[in-house]
């Protein structure tokens, strides 16, 4: 393995009468790196630059690099893999690594050999966007690879080396900064806010500790073509993450009917037999003053809930039913009328008595599975709950998929045969139970159908999905994914859903869009790659962090189809 240190430096004129191509902020992101100022207010910020314009006539230039990531990221080094380039009409050369810093004009390049590796210096707590373009022995130049944005540590010794996550959805509100909360192995402990004054200074603002800043009036003058704001997520070990997104110094005042965003992190604070406290993030206003929050919570397979609305708080506390599992959500509401997004759904499950020597509920079984199917029969299979004190047997429930929910066994083990009967809704679910009577919440329901006549077998998987890990360390992780279409048509628009079997969390995505709700994650193709033609494949790549497991996922599906 070489190292390298930069190469050349160049710098764009300001303004720019002519530039050569931009480098998108939202491109394709990856990585760990950045350098904390050591004392200074000021810190650099992307360049917008572009890959070598290759001839245009022939012969043809090399393709471009593909598959950039880091492997391992220190506080002052970074070491690039990449796939060789192909060439065109002439043997590859070298490679021409280009590594600024975000939020600066100021462009370090680096050349190496013809090999697919390198490791190039950086600094501590710095964000830098790397990219690769090969040359060949006539001197043209491929289009770039792929872009992989890097943030280093604050340094390599300690309990903590791993940044936090990016904050995200950053928004200017009549000169109050709003976005929403980063992730951290550890835990997040305040927020940088930075000016960016669209050449390349950014200047320190303040901090928070909140996930709202209101600008000075300062701020929002002075020189540069554009001025914007970014925010940075900081941890105790001084680690800070890549930037947010920007926004501009102009705000505007949001629509009319602009609802309050959803409240966030609802969670218990204290459970009783027959109370549960709660707490949530403040939703954000939206055109109007937030007014109060509408607590809902349903017993869970009952279709019929309570609601409790309080005032302009962010705790309150709700009346509930001994060794009762219960969903709930909360909804802000403003002076407007408008009602926001329910937040994230939080379940809980209260204890059968507030006295006695144990008042703790068992955790859940394992994922509830069905087996041996017949007309007239079917075994029920589940993993063993865990408990302070033991568990003492599982109750197996069927419901009829509204509010019935009829307790038709009590099982020491972990198994249970059902007896079927065609005119009976075969819905199912089980609940570990205690010594004390506390029950646990319940796993997953199951559906048994009883086969009613001759059947064929389902057509296989029309998809195949490869998740491969291309880089893991304690509490981060870089992955590429391809999807196969192994039928016969093509796939127009595709939608990819799987559930991380662990506690990670998706930072950074790129050739895709994403969305992740606790464990669950949905990915769309971006623009350009929509279609997969029949035999061919697309890939995306992801970063992300952990903490518990960095289990990989198991099970894949192609629009609502199980991948293989």
């Amino acid at each position: 393995m070489m190292g390298y240190g930069p190469g050349s430096l160049f710098r764009r004129m300001w303004p720019a009468v002519v530039a050569v191509a931009t480098l998108p902020a939202s491109v394709l992101g990856f990585g760990l790196v950045t350098t904390p100022a050591a004392g200074a207010d000021t810190v650099s910020m992307l360049a917008s630059t572009a890959p070598p314009s290759p001839p245009s006539s022939t012969p043809a230039p090399p393709a471009p690099p593909t598959l950039l990531r880091a492997t391992t990221v220190t506080s002052t080094s970074v070491t690039l893999t990449w796939t060789a380039a192909v060439p065109g009409c002439c043997a590859i050369t070298n490679y021409t690594i280009m590594y600024p810093e975000a939020f600066s004009d100021v462009i370090p390049t680096t050349t190496v050999g013809n090999v697919t590796t390198a490791t190039i210096t950086i600094s501590p707590t710095r964000q830098y966007q790397i990219r690769v373009a090969a040359r060949d022995s006539v001197g043209h130049t491929s289009p770039w690879s792929n872009q992989i944005i890097v943030v280093a540590p604050a340094t390599d010794d300690g309990p903590d080396t791993v940044p936090p996550g990016s904050p995200t959805s950053l928004t200017n509100r009549n000169g109050t900064l709003y976005w929403s909360a980063a992730s951290d192995n550890v835990g997040v402990t305040g927020y940088q806010v930075y000016r960016y004054d669209g050449w390349y200074t950014s200047t320190l603002l303040g901090t928070a500790t909140s996930t709202t800043y209101q600008l000075p009036p300062s701020a929002t003058t002075g020189p540069g073509p554009r001025i914007q704001f970014y925010v940075r997520a900081r941890d105790a070990a001084g680690n800070l993450s890549a930037a947010s997104n920007t926004v501009d110094a102009t705000s505007s005042t949001p629509p009319a009917d602009l609802p309050p965003t959803a409240p966030r992190d609802l969670s218990v604070s204290r459970i009783t037999s027959t109370s549960a406290t709660l707490t949530w993030t403040a939703a954000e206003p939206g055109c109007c003053d937030i007014t109060g929050y509408t607590i809902s919570y349903f017993p869970a397979f009952h279709d019929l809930g309570e609601t409790a609305r309080v005032g302009n708080v962010t705790t309150a506390t709700i009346t509930l039913k001994p060794a009762t599992q219960y969903r709930v959500i909360v909804q802000a509401s403003d002076s407007g009328g408008h009602g926001s997004p329910s937040s994230d759904p939080l379940t809980i499950v209260t204890p059968a008595t507030d006295t006695g020597p144990d008042t703790v509920p068992p955790g859940a079984p394992g994922t509830l599975t069905v087996s041996d199917v017949t007309t007239a029969s079917a075994t029920l299979n589940w993993t063993p709950a865990t408990d302070n004190v033991g568990v003492t047997g599982y109750q197996v429930y069927r419901w009829d998929g509204s509010f019935n929910s009829t307790l038709v066994a009590t099982v020491p083990g972990t198994s249970h045969t059902l007896s079927l009967a065609p005119s009976v809704p075969n819905r199912y679910y089980v609940r570990a139970r205690d010594a004390a009577g506390n029950v646990s919440i319940a796993t997953n329901e199951v559906r048994v159908d009883p086969p009613t006549g001759p059947t064929t077998s389902p057509p296989g998987p029309t998809c195949a999905v490869t998740y491969q890990k291309q880089a893991e360390w304690p509490g981060g992780f870089v992955t590429n994914v391809t999807i196969g279409n192994t039928a016969t048509t093509t796939v127009d628009g595709w939608t990819l859903a799987f559930t991380f079997p662990g506690d990670q969390r998706i930072t950074t995505l790129w050739s895709a869009t994403y969305t992740q709700s606790g464990s669950a994650v949905t990915i769309r193709n971006a623009g350009w790659n929509g279609t997969i033609a029949a035999g061919a494949s697309v890939s995306f790549g992801f970063q992300g962090t952990w903490s518990g497991s960095n289990a990989s996922p198991t099970a894949f599906s192609l629009n609502g189809a199980p991948c293989r």
